[in-house]
Parts: structure tokens; C-alpha cells; sequence
């Protein structure tokens, strides 16, 4: 193998049968896998599924301390057991079998401290789309927001450089702010639009209005709006605390994480939620994220 990199899923109560798929993808193309347990109820089942398995490790990490720090766990293994490189992964992402092999085609270059794929994401494109759009085989990444914690190629000497992730954030934007950091000192973030990721964001809801408008006129906004994750409000809660602290600390933090779109894409969660959610406590833990962040800066 050209390039030595392991790789890291989070867990956190995870699909069994999801999690062996994730693991079967990865395992041939990385020396290592290592699961961080983030607190997981069903970890016995876990431990039980994987501890057998060849070139997997797992680290029981008892409790959630959220997202952060347990991708500084994996970072700081990854260090320790000599790996430049690790991927990140998420629990209910599967990546393509040629992920790596793309990758390493572009890891020998000093400046680029993240590598990420073109992700699919509940199911707003398909594969044949992806292929059907003729991108160029790189695109060097600007917007912050574009490159997701699931399936990012790591490097870690650049990573502990700038800080690692921020664990004051728990969860939400913790990959945007790592982004931030690694944009502002100079290093880059290229895509590579010859490997894919398959992710479940949330519980995903299609919304068919969208879908047929999506399929009549093929434009672009229709397409991501025609599936919407189904997020708790105490997830909510974090990213509207966290997108605001981002706003705050960072000149360049990308469009999405703007005012005018985070108020939008509330509004957008408000009416197209299933009907059993209350708008109400929605938006009480979206208000209370936005006061909260004041509290990040201390």
C-alpha cells in the first residue's frame, strides 16, 4: 500500500448490519480500523460483533463526550501507532472500494492537509448522476462547509499544528471549524470527484413536491431540498449555537453557516418536519443554541 492510513468511525449506538457494511468497505483498503466507542448503549453487541475481527481495534471511551473528542481520540492513535493519515469516518456511511487508491494519487503534496470524496447524501444525487456531470477528477475546495468529517482524509501532523478538533463544540460544525482553521493558515482541502461516499444524514424525509420539480426542470436547489434530514432538537440546539460561533470567529466560514441561509434552512426544517414535531420546542432549542454561543467565547 502506497499510502500508510487507518481509519476512525465514531459510534454511538450504531446499526449493527450498517456498521459491518461500513467496515467491510474500509477494511480492504486501510492497515487499521479503529471504532471509538462514544457511549454506545449497545456496545456489549459491539464488542461482541468486532473484537474478532483482523485489524480492528476498539477503544471503549464509556461515556459521550461528544464528536470532538472522540475524533481527537482517533487522531491521537492514530499518531501514536504511526499512521500520517487517518480517515475519518462516520457510523452510517459506506465509501466507495477505489476511495484510498484516489486519494493517494494526491496525499504527496506538502500543502493539502484534507482530502475529502463527492458525497452522496441521502440520496439527493445517485451515482450515475455523479457520473453523468463529467466533474474534473480534483476540485480544490474554498467553502469550509464542503468538506464533512465522513470520509476525510486526515493529515494528522497538520491537524495537531492547528489545534485538532475543537471539543468545546461537542457537536455540529466541528468539521467547519477545523475547515476554517486549515483554510485561514494557507493549507488546502481538494475533493477527489473519482471516489464517492454514501451518507444517511438524520432520518431522511423525501419530500415529493420537490422530487417532481426536481425531475422537470433539473435544477439544482429543487434536487437539494427534495430530501431533508430529520434532526432532534437538542441537535438543532448545537448547530444553531455552534454555526453562530463560527460566524463569529471566522472571516471566511462559508455560506452556509450565514444568517440569512441558517434562518432559511430553519424555516425550511419548520415546514417540512413531520407533523408530530412541535415547531414550538424546535425553535425554543435553536433560540437557545443562538444565546448559548456567547458562552463558547469564554
Amino acid at each position: 500500500m502506497d499510502l500508510k492510513v487507518c481509519a476512525g468511525i465514531v459510534l454511538y449506538n450504531p446499526e449493527i448490519a450498517l456498521l459491518k457494511k461500513n467496515i467491510g468497505s474500509l477494511s480492504p483498503q486501510v492497515e487499521k480500523v479503529l471504532l471509538y466507542n462514544n457511549g454506545s448503549t449497545n456496545f456489549g453487541e459491539i464488542k461482541a460483533e468486532f473484537s474478532t475481527y483482523d485489524g480492528v481495534e476498539i477503544i471503549d471511551g464509556k461515556e459521550n463526550r461528544g464528536i470532538a473528542f472522540a475524533l481527537n481520540q482517533i487522531l491521537f492513535w492514530a499518531e501514536k501507532n504511526g499512521f500520517p493519515w487517518v480517515l475519518t469516518m462516520d457510523q452510517d456511511s459506506v465509501c466507495a472500494d477505489n476511495m484510498i487508491a484516489e486519494y493517494s494519487k494526491y496525499s504527496n503534496r506538502n500543502e493539502v492537509a484534507l482530502i475529502s470524496p463527492y458525497v452522496l447524501n441521502n440520496g439527493k444525487t445517485t451515482l450515475s448522476e455523479l457520473k453523468a456531470m463529467e466533474l474534473p477528477n480534483v476540485t480544490e475546495i474554498n467553502d469550509p462547509v464542503k468538506c464533512i468529517t465522513s470520509a476525510c482524509l486526515t493529515n494528522v501532523k497538520i491537524a495537531k499544528k492547528l489545534g485538532t478538533f475543537n471539543e468545546k463544540l461537542f457537536i455540529d460544525c466541528v468539521d467547519i471549524d477545523l475547515n476554517c482553521r486549515v483554510l485561514e493558515a494557507g493549507y488546502k482541502i481538494l475533493r477527489i470527484n473519482t471516489t464517492y461516499l454514501i451518507q444517511q444524514m438524520g432520518v431522511g424525509k423525501t419530500i415529493p413536491l420537490f422530487e417532481k420539480l426536481e425531475k422537470l426542470t433539473h435544477i439544482d436547489i429543487f434536487r437539494r431540498a427534495k430530501s431533508v434530514a430529520v434532526y432532534s432538537d437538542k441537535r438543532l440546539y448545537y448547530h444553531s449555537r455552534n454555526s453562530r460561533y463560527i460566524r463569529k470567529k471566522y472571516k471566511v466560514h462559508g455560506r452556509q453557516t450565514t444568517a440569512w441561509f441558517i434562518f432559511a434552512y430553519y424555516m425550511y426544517f419548520s415546514i417540512f418536519y413531520p407533523h408530530d414535531r412541535s415547531r414550538i420546542k424546535m425553535w425554543k432549542a435553536m433560540v437557545k443554541g443562538f444565546n448559548d454561543a456567547q458562552k463558547l467565547y469564554k
